[in-house]
């Protein structure tokens, strides 16, 4: 073999060789372009995921954001509905206590507080009593608290035993009631007991028992 034909084997095994390096280092990009484009769709798909979470996890957050917001908007709405109702029932209640004064006023005033003193002699069922009235109507208060303890006596001779109708003492107390209208005061065992049965307690009275059918003609 002379030197010409040793060259070209020479030539032809580099370049058997330089075909192998450059196919073996096609292969190798390709992979690594492979394996780049596989992990970089990775790492979108893990970022959109992490995105739609955020997304997801923020919606939530003004939803229930929304939520309490109109909680609170219907908890306030009733909130004012029953303050103007309360305001209402009270404008009412103070309409009617400054008609009581007129009351005393009137010609029924005299049979009123006989009826008041008797219900509270009754209500206190004691033989020894006292009884005071307001400020300024002395007369009127002992003239039906005389009346009212006749109806009294009355009252126990049918309910109560003769040994308690016979024992029965109604004395009137000329220290007047710190304050009121009209009405009276009413105490037994000793001073132990007192029912005050005055214009005001009355109207307190009718006003708390009926108060439900009053917000019902008022409100329905």
């Amino acid at each position: 073999m002379n030197d010409v034909e040793i060259n070209q084997q020479i030539k032809q095994m580099q370049q058997f060789i330089h075909q192998e390096a450059a196919e073996k280092a096609s292969e190798i990009k390709l992979k690594a372009d492979e394996e780049f484009n596989i992990e970089k769709l990775r790492m979108v798909e893990a970022e959109k995921a992490k995105i739609r979470a955020e997304y997801e996890r923020k919606e939530k957050q003004i939803e229930v954001q929304k939520r309490i917001s109109q909680s609170n908007e219907v908890r306030l709405g009733r909130l004012r509905c029953l303050k103007a109702r309360d305001d209402a029932m009270q404008a009412i209640l103070a309409e009617t206590a400054a008609k009581l004064p007129s009351l005393t006023a009137g010609s029924g005033y005299a049979s009123l507080l006989e009826k008041l003193i008797l219900e509270a002699l009754i209500r206190i069922d004691e033989a020894k009593v006292s009884v005071r009235g307001v400020a300024g109507q002395a007369p009127a208060a002992q003239k039906a608290c005389t009346a009212a303890a006749a109806k009294y006596k009355d009252w126990a001779a049918k309910n109560k035993d003769a040994a308690f109708a016979s024992s029965i003492e109604v004395a009137w107390d000329s220290s007047p009631l710190a304050a009121g209208i009209g009405g009276v005061e009413v105490s037994g065992f000793g001073g132990k007991i007192s029912l005050t049965n005055t214009l005001q307690s009355r109207l307190m009275l009718a006003y708390e028992t009926r108060l439900p059918k009053l917000r019902a003609a008022l409100f329905a």
